[in-house]
């Protein structure tokens, strides 16, 4: 197709050889393929991998839950397992107060979803930490 639009352009003006000489080669990084390739790179080493694991690691706590362990539901439920089988678990969430739910309907161990809370509220310490010393620094 450039070939054509040379012999074209070289057929009006009699200019072919000064197109070729005027711009060099097109560059590899400026290439809009690379860059998406690039921004696909980026997103998925930062984003969706470490996603990937965390879900892989709460489905391997919930495959092995046993009788006793306390867990949060996904509606933010705390109860402890009084029985479970492969699809479907016993959760007591009060005394005497049982209720049946599917294993997928567990969120996770309520250990872990506390140390991620509290993982959590001490990111968002810090943060707030940072943000009340430049506002001293800005004041003075």
């Amino acid at each position: 197709m450039t070939t054509s639009l040379i012999n074209l352009a070289a057929g009006l003006h009699g200019t072919a050889p000064a197109l070729l000489a005027e711009g060099g080669p097109p560059s590899f990084l400026g290439n809009p393929m690379f860059m998406m390739v690039i921004m696909f790179a980026i997103i998925y080493f930062m984003v969706l991998r470490p996603m990937s694991k965390q879900e892989k690691d709460r489905k391997s706590r919930v495959e092995t839950l046993k009788k006793g362990d306390e867990v949060v539901l996904n509606g933010g439920i705390l109860g402890r397992i009084s029985s479970i089988d492969d699809t479907i678990a016993m959760v007591e969430i009060a005394d005497r107060v049982k209720i049946r739910v599917l294993k997928k309907d567990i969120s996770d161990t309520r250990a872990a979803v506390l140390e991620k809370d509290a993982k959590d509220s001490k990111d968002k310490g810090k943060d707030k930490d940072k943000g009340e010393s430049k506002d001293a620094k800005s004041a003075s």
